[in-house]
């Protein structure tokens, strides 16, 4: 029993009415505050953010262009104005050990402060420094103890010269400044001449004199040197002392303008101590520009090393990094190239986009986090300690024993939400097992949403909403209307519109550039259908490529006459984001033989995986409807004609079988009549993809070749919901030039291309007299019947 059904125009496109709408133009409409029907990512959203507990970051999943990141972008934006402000985080020099910098956190916009503050009390300190020790009270004060230590030794050596000269020595002080004595004569030192011209007993005593004389010497320097250490301690402390009254005062306004916390407390101790351990460093001047440089260095070591400033923030950060490698994501400590050697500081540690986001909201493209280095281990990481560390990747992995700085970790509290694809997710799901437990909240984007009255009219204000963000031109309603319909055809749903907001978006800004371009008000539904055309006249290169071939008959496709195990069947070729359709010859070639069915295409490896199961599926066919009480006793192979590339789908399994069983049965089929469609082993026709661009493809060869009025396609009757057809073919249909038959079952298509009936089995199990099936059923008894007697050649049939 055939249900095949020829399509009439009004079956083959769903028109939008402009005429149901109140607008003029879409400046007439309320723009949208969010993206149209996203309710249930929207909800997800909004739980995943709302709820504070580990693990609970988000996974955005949905196709690109469907406005995962516009969507995420304005909710956050939108939650983080009510959250408070996130803390700065600024890192310290640890004077006791500078290769553990301290983290220190701060209320936003106080570390902008605490910087500003530091850098003034230094400049204040190298001011103030020099012109304390430059004071007259403290040069007096210098002056008293250089006075009493010379006075002091005034006194010691005059002493001991007074002995020198009871005994008749002289003390002499030699030019490297040590001291000597000496025989006298008349006040003056003798020669070694003239003290070896003196009596025997004489040079006697004056060396017995010499001796003790040493000996009072070496008391008097011992006794000198403790002096001047006493002294020396007695300059250090009026230094300290007159440092200290500088340095305490700035420090302590320091210390009264952030009294909370007590880390920034004990810095403020600690680098007071190294000020006025290195006081040196703001009195001295320069002796020459290493000096200089040093000393700017050595100065540089009080300021903080603010690494996130949240003082212009208004609300929670909320960050979105495009390159999220291991340090733009979680900072680095640099180096610095100094007299040959590669050196670093706590000035040179830099933050990382989880550092900015800390206290807030970090967005990541799932697809580019993993195709970074180490970028993902390391985010996992931070995420499952709940702090971020500065570890280099040198000393994670142990690929290189150098020292470095060893940051305090600074306490980590964000959401992250990662944007990708289902297959991302349903891959990390399945191959990482930290996964789950990382980001448990997962927000699935819709693809497409029912067209009805109301949704149009939403899908019109966002269209608005568009058109006024990026000051475009507005909209009649015809051309709403326009971009509607091929908001359908994109998704080959009738009932249905995409949600691919930039395909839209694009869209518009075309229309927009060609009405601009033709100095119209507005743009209109030809301006829409223009831009359409546009972009497919820049994508069509192959397609005008391969149409030309078959039109010079270079490929080889018939649109006329009868052949017998010859079929057109109809693929769709993608390239670049376009897609046409392009009719196939299929040929088919059955003999006697031993139930084989050759898929050629398979046997030289172009066959994919799910052509070759629609293969098995004809085959399971052929045994349920022919042989069910008997064997197949046939070789068949089956073979897409001049094809040089991989074929892959079921779509042609109709087609397949229709050629196979013409060769059979050795009845021709019409060339007029292409054909697409899938089955199942029951013999049903089931639906297939890319059915407009198929219908369409051989529309457009049967033009090149001449419309007789007889040519058409066969399509499943479950495609029929789906169809959106260009205009020109439609006129076709309309005025009986073209013709689209919807079928069910592949009986129906037999008797389309033969042009007999198929043929039903009636209660004797027999097909009925003169079908297709009963000229099939015929030639599989012979060749049964030759298989038999093969085997038995006894046997008479």
């Amino acid at each position: 029993m055939q249900r095949r059904t020829e399509l009439q125009a009004n079956d083959l496109y769903q028109h939008c009415d402009p005429n149901s709408w109140r607008f003029t133009t879409t400046a007439d409409l309320e723009t949208l505050p969010t993206i149209i029907g996203q309710e249930r990512a929207l909800s997800a959203i909004d739980f995943g953010v709302n709820i504070d507990a580990q693990g609970y970051n988000l996974f955005i999943m949905g196709p690109a262009g469907v406005g995962k990141y516009t969507m995420i972008k304005r909710f956050l934006d939108d939650h983080a104005k009510h959250q408070p402000r996130a803390k700065d985080w600024a890192y310290l020099n640890n004077f006791d050990d500078p290769q553990r910098p301290w983290a220190v956190s701060m209320p936003a916009g106080q570390g902008h402060q605490l910087r500003h503050d530091i850098e003034a009390i230094i400049l204040h300190l190298e001011t103030e420094l020099p012109r304390a020790f430059d004071d007259e009270y403290y040069r007096g004060r210098m002056r008293s103890l250089d006075e009493a230590a010379r006075k002091h030794r005034v006194r010691l050596f005059g002493t001991l010269q007074t002995e020198a000269d009871r005994k008749g020595v002289v003390l002499l002080r030699m030019q490297d400044g040590s001291y000597a004595f000496a025989a006298q004569r008349d006040g003056q030192a003798m020669t070694s001449e003239e003290f070896e011209q003196l009596p025997a007993h004489e040079q006697e005593k004056t060396e017995e004199a010499i001796a003790d004389l040493h000996e009072e010497l070496q008391h008097t320097l011992l006794e000198l040197r403790e002096w001047e250490r006493d002294n020396l301690r007695k300059v250090q402390a009026l230094n300290e002392e007159v440092a200290l009254e500088v340095i305490s005062k700035q420090i302590n306004k320091l210390k009264h303008a952030y009294p909370s916390s007590s880390k920034l407390q004990l810095y403020f101790e600690t680098m007071l101590k190294d000020i006025r351990d290195n006081v040196d460093a703001f009195v001295k001047e320069p002796s020459s520009s290493e000096e200089a440089a040093a000393e700017d260095n050595l100065l540089k070591r009080y300021q903080i090393n603010l690494v996130v400033d949240n003082g212009q923030s208004p609300g929670a950060p909320v960050i979105y990094e495009n390159l999220p490698h291991h340090q733009t994501l979680l900072g680095c400590v640099e180096n610095m190239a100094m007299m040959g050697a590669l050196v670093t500081d706590f000035s040179l540690i830099k933050p990382g986009a989880v550092h900015r986001a800390n206290g807030g909201y970090l967005i990541i493209d799932a697809e580019q986090l993993l195709m970074q280095p180490y970028g993902w281990e390391g985010l996992k990481r931070a995420l499952k300690s709940r702090e971020v560390r500065f570890d280099t990747l040198e000393r994670i992995y142990s690929l290189v024993a150098t020292v470095s700085l060893e940051p305090e970790p600074i306490p980590l509290d964000l959401k992250v939400v990662l944007l990708g694809d289902r297959h991302l997710y349903y891959l990390l799901y399945e191959m990482d097992p930290e996964f789950a437990g990382l980001f448990k909240v997962v927000a699935d984007f819709e693809e497409y949403m029912p067209r009805n009255t109301d949704n149009e009219l939403l899908f019109a204000r966002m269209m608005a909403s568009t058109i006024t963000n990026q000051n475009l031109l507005h909209l009649d309603r015809s051309a709403v209307a326009r971009v509607i319909e091929h908001s359908a055809r994109a998704i080959e749903e009738r009932e249905k519109f995409s949600l691919h907001l930039g395909d839209m978006a694009d869209l518009l800004r075309e229309s927009s550039y060609l009405a601009k371009q033709r100095d119209a008000k507005y743009v209109s539904r030809e301006h829409v259908q223009s831009a359409i055309n546009m972009r497919e006249q820049r994508l069509d290169r192959m397609r005008g490529q391969i149409y030309n071939q078959i039109e010079r008959q270079v490929i080889d496709i018939d649109v006329s006459g009868n052949q017998i195990g010859q079929v057109n069947a109809l693929s769709v070729m993608g390239i670049g984001g376009f897609s046409f359709g392009q009719p196939s010859r299929v040929t088919a070639s059955a003999r006697f033989g031993d139930d084989n069915i050759v898929d050629i295409e398979r046997e030289v490896e172009l066959g994919g995986d799910i052509h070759a199961k629609g293969v098995l599926i004809l085959s399971g066919y052929l045994g349920r409807a022919y042989a069910a009480d008997a064997p197949l006793s046939m070789t068949a192979s089956i073979v897409f004609e001049q094809n040089y590339g991989e074929v892959d789908g079921d779509s042609a399994t109709v087609a397949e079988i229709c050629a196979l069983l013409s060769s059979v049965a050795s009845v021709s089929l019409k060339q007029s009549l292409a054909i697409t469609g899938s089955m199942n082993q029951h013999g049903q026709v089931q639906a297939i993809g890319g059915v407009n661009e198929k219908i369409e493809g051989f529309f457009d060869v049967c033009k090149l070749r001449g419309l007789t009025g007889k040519q058409g396609v066969i399509i499943p009757a479950s495609n029929v919901q789906h169809l959106m057809l260009r205009q020109d073919l439609i006129d076709a249909v309309e005025q009986d030039k073209f013709h689209i038959h919807a079928i069910h079952h592949v009986n129906d298509a037999l008797s389309l291309l033969s042009g007999l009936d198929a043929g039903e089995r009636d209660d004797n199990g027999e097909f009925s007299e003169n079908s297709f099936n009963a000229a099939v059923a015929d030639r599989l008894k012979k060749w049964a019947d030759v298989h038999k007697q093969e085997k038995d050649p006894h046997h008479e049939s």
